[in-house]
């Protein structure tokens, strides 16, 4: 279908921009274009910060060791006083 392509940007105005179809509607084709270029360009650029946020995240993160569990339970038991036996 030809027109899928302008249908699809104007959902994508009207989701993430609140834009009304209507107005859309009023605009010149190529104030269309430049507007659809510009939400592109914004989306693009939220998506690399976050994929950059996300790979800091991995950075700050410990690598996890689940055999540090079992020694780290191990050795509670050795810092606590005697416990009597019932």
């Amino acid at each position: 279908m030809p027109l899928n392509h302008i249908l699809k940007n104007k959902l994508l105005l009207q989701k993430n921009f609140h834009v009304q179809e209507e107005s859309m509607n009023d605009w010149p084709f190529w104030m269309f274009e430049e507007n659809i270029k510009i939400v592109n360009s914004i989306i693009e650029e939220e998506n690399k910060n976050q994929k950059a946020q996300e790979k800091e995240q991995q950075k700050s993160m410990p690598n996890f060791d689940p055999n540090s569990i079992m020694r780290d339970a191990s050795n509670i038991g050795s810092n606590l006083p005697n416990i009597p036996k019932f």
